[in-house]
């Protein structure tokens, strides 16, 4: 694996979070020690008696199981599109409660076009928190 780029690292580890514990013992106490205590390789080795080529090939195969898992299960992406669409939500749902705070503050000084166009801005926040919703129970339901 080429657990240099960052990148890799942050998947690998969100794999073995989400399908760890489908994996043997010698494995995630492989990953535990290589990646968690931060275990060179031979580091690795000497604490599980075996060769660094027989750690380094077995987190290559256990990248390859996880990815293999995640191309089967969809477990992560379904997880990573959950949070993308709460984190919009929330967005979106902070701006309505703040324009909606200052359309009250400011009905009284403003005139009727300004508060309708906000009005309709903040409408069309809450309908996508409303479509970000129904997408929400439709990855629940897969």
């Amino acid at each position: 694996m080429t657990a240099n780029d960052f990148n890799d690292r942050i998947r690998f580890g969100s794999l073995y979070e989400m399908y760890g514990a489908l994996l043997t013992e010698k494995q995630q106490q492989c990953l535990e020690l290589y990646f968690c205590e931060d275990y060179s390789l031979a580091e690795v080795a000497e604490e599980m008696k075996v060769s660094r080529q027989a750690i380094h090939d077995l987190l290559k195969r256990v990248e390859q199981t996880l990815e293999r898992y995640e191309s089967m299960l969809g477990f992560l992406q379904r997880a990573e599109k959950t949070r993308a669409l709460t984190e919009e939500a929330d967005t979106i749902l902070r701006e309505a409660i703040s324009n909606t705070a200052n359309d009250l503050s400011n009905e009284e000084n403003s005139n009727a076009k300004e508060n309708s166009i906000a009005k309709g801005s903040s409408l069309k926040g809450l309908n996508r928190v409303r479509e970000i919703l129904e997408e929400l129970k439709e990855t629940q339901a897969e």
